[in-house]
């Protein structure tokens, strides 16, 4: 049997796929990329907005390759998947954009509940969240020694290692936290934002 020449084939072979694949892709991307246009209108180019990269029509065109490489190999079935394609994942990734908000629009309505549910000032709860991580249950700060204050109500690693990073960052456990050491009389664990939340509980 002559190796060189099944090798030579292979590699033929894979050569004529790749090229294929290629094709396929660049098609899948045209079919994005008329998506793209017919939806706003124009090409939007890669731009650099509040300290993000944003790809614009070429992070679509990505999108609609693979989505073309995953509809089959024919040009036809890869224009339509990338076009297809396109639409579906920006839909996909709309609905979770919104869902994100509506979270966050969710976050002073929990502590709200909670603060009641135990009998707490709830313009406390909510300027004390404010002020600390302005109501973002993942908001980290690392101290100058190290240590870091996590989610809504900022809870201190070193302080409290009974609590996990995992509690700290659910609004819930953080709000329930708060509201306990309130009860407790420990409202001057946050008396380093004392300034930033006292007016807003007489206003």
């Amino acid at each position: 049997m002559d190796f060189s020449n099944a090798f030579a084939s292979l590699a033929s072979a894979v050569d004529i796929v790749s090229l294929n694949a290629l094709c396929v892709f660049f098609v899948g991307a045209l079919g994005a990329l008329i998506k793209d246009i017919s939806d706003d209108g124009g090409l939007e180019l890669p731009n650099l907005a509040d300290g993000k990269f944003y790809l614009g029509s070429l992070g679509g065109m990505l999108i609609g390759g693979v989505a073309g490489l995953i509809s089959g190999d024919s040009f036809i079935g890869a224009l339509t998947g990338g076009y297809m394609g396109y639409g579906v994942i920006v839909a996909a990734l709309g609905k979770l954009e919104t869902k994100a908000v509506e979270a966050a629009a969710d976050i002073p309505a929990l502590i709200e509940k909670i603060a009641k549910k135990n009998k707490v000032d709830v313009k406390l709860a909510l300027a004390v969240a404010e002020a600390e991580s302005g109501f973002n249950p993942a908001a980290v700060n690392t101290n100058t020694d190290g240590t870091r204050d996590r989610g809504l109500y900022q809870i201190n690693e070193k302080w409290h290692p009974e609590v996990s990073d995992a509690q700290a960052f659910d609004p819930s456990y953080a709000a329930q936290f708060f509201c306990d050491a309130v009860k407790a009389g420990n409202l001057s664990w946050w008396n380093s934002s004392k300034s930033k939340w006292i007016d807003k509980i007489y206003s």
